[in-house]
């Protein structure tokens, strides 16, 4: 990658690779904070966090999955924290969980 005037600049410039090279990438909000880290995120209706698999296949690294549970509902996360092109690169999906034991 290219040296750029600020961080931002330099995500940004990878983020236009990222969806340029891959458009099966659709779905996640990109933005870029002041530190210049590319994030991408979704919350899903249903689901199971599989966007985040997809983004660690291209931009490498180990998605992360779990499930949070607060006054009976369970929530599914998917994380990813990779670095790509020099750029750190944040993904996460949030969608919901059917019960323990069984769905709703």
């Amino acid at each position: 990658m290219k040296t750029h005037a600020s961080p931002q600049a330099g995500a940004a410039t990878v983020l236009s690779q990222l969806l340029t090279e891959h458009p099966e990438v659709t779905g996640l909000t990109w933005t870029v904070d002041l530190l210049g880290v590319l994030h991408g995120e979704v919350h899903e209706e249903a689901g199971d966090g599989r966007i985040v698999d997809a983004c660690a296949e291209i931009l490498g690294g180990t998605a992360a999955h779990t499930i949070l549970t607060r006054a009976g509902d369970r929530l599914g996360l998917a994380q990813l924290a990779t670095t790509w092109r020099d750029v750190p690169v944040h993904v996460w999906a949030s969608y919901p969980q059917a019960p323990a034991g069984g769905l709703r």
